[in-house]
């Protein structure tokens, strides 16, 4: 960093509104900061949260480093299930619009970042902050380095920011999300076979039951499946053959390393509560060390038919696991599920300090 550096990140706040007003949420401290805009007319609030026991996972994290066994395994069940992933509790990611008195704003994006005395530039914000008078009451004591500072970036620019009433509660509108739930359940899954009873399944933290109807278990042959891809009439009438067919080597190229030719790959074909998407993989992968790779490829199956056997959408899950051709049985797990939602709206007060 440089001087230069330093002053133009201060000049690209043309202007700023303090709030300063604190909230608890389920423990976590919720410090709304104010109102900023910027050089290029963009209208930001910025949001200060704290997770107490972010800070502790942190330290826990830090000493079992230190005492951790040379060699330990990491297995892919750790990392799909994040017990390495240290990440705090944040509320404000998926808020669609934030309204206080007569004023309501409807964001385009949002964004985090940690806080810290290395994080230069969010100390030279606090800085413009506290001379303009903001006071961090209720997080003043706490650790910087285990705060997040969230922006929430309001749809249009402005020449100035909009006139609002300060001591107005202000509510943030929650849009809705996918949240996913850990559930870790074994199942034998039999290409071919029947289905004819439902299986339940139930979140390892909630507790909340839900339930499946499988339909069926097949393999695909990804390789005939984009074959037909690039095979399309109408694929060869956008794109040149030069670029079809560098396109398809390309591809062919990066494909054979992660699945092999005469390999398949398991697709799960079911019914569930319509707002449910089931995660499946093989107990072997779970169990089995990472295995890092340059590039990856990524597959989302649709149904043939659009309805099951219960009458419901028929949903298709593949496990992105190669298998032989002559696979029959799989042991699996139904390792988690997405579920689509809106969180209940958030109302902070005025000067509702912890």
């Amino acid at each position: 960093m440089n001087f230069q550096v330093l002053q133009n990140q201060l000049s690209q706040i043309k202007e700023l509104v303090v709030i300063s007003r604190n909230a608890e949420l389920d423990g976590l401290i919720c410090h709304i900061m104010g109102m900023v805009r910027r050089d290029d007319g963009n209208l930001q609030m910025l949001i200060l949260q704290y997770d107490e026991a972010y800070r502790e996972r942190l330290e826990i994290a830090e000493i079992a480093v230190l005492t951790a066994s040379p060699g330990e395994p990491i297995t892919n069940r750790i990392d799909q299930r994040g017990d390495r992933n240290l990440k705090p509790t944040l509320r404000f990611n998926s808020v669609e619009k934030v309204s206080f008195g007569d004023l309501e704003l409807t964001t385009n994006e949002s964004g985090y970042g940690k806080c810290g005395k290395e994080q230069w530039d969010k100390v030279a914000l606090f800085t413009q902050f506290l001379l303009k008078g903001w006071s961090p009451v209720g997080i003043d004591t706490q650790d910087i380095g285990a705060m997040f500072l969230t922006n929430l970036t309001f749809v249009g620019t402005y020449e100035a920011i909009p006139t609002f009433d300060i001591e107005a509660p202000i509510r943030f509108s929650m849009r809705r999300d996918s949240i996913r739930h850990l559930v870790e359940k074994p199942v034998t899954l039999t290409v071919g076979s029947e289905y004819p009873d439902k299986l339940y399944f139930t979140d390892k933290v909630s507790g909340e039951q839900h339930w499946v109807q499988i339909n069926s278990v097949t393999l695909c042959d990804m390789w005939m499946e984009m074959s037909k891809i690039f095979d399309n009439h109408r694929l060869k009438e956008q794109v040149s053959p030069e670029e079809l067919a560098r396109s398809k080597a390309e591809f062919e190229e990066r494909f054979s390393g992660i699945c092999p030719k005469g390999m398949f790959y398991p697709v799960i074909r079911y019914e569930c509560e319509e707002d449910i998407f089931l995660e499946f993989y093989s107990k072997l992968w779970l169990d089995a060390e990472p295995i890092h790779k340059n590039s990856a490829l990524s597959f989302f199956m649709k149904t043939d038919e659009p309805i099951g056997k219960l009458g419901m959408k028929l949903k298709a899950a593949m496990i992105q696991e190669p298998m032989m051709a002559n696979t029959v049985n799989i042991e699996a797990e139904l390792f988690q599920y997405s579920q689509i939602g809106k969180a209940e709206d958030i109302v902070i007060a005025k000067n509702v300090y912890i």
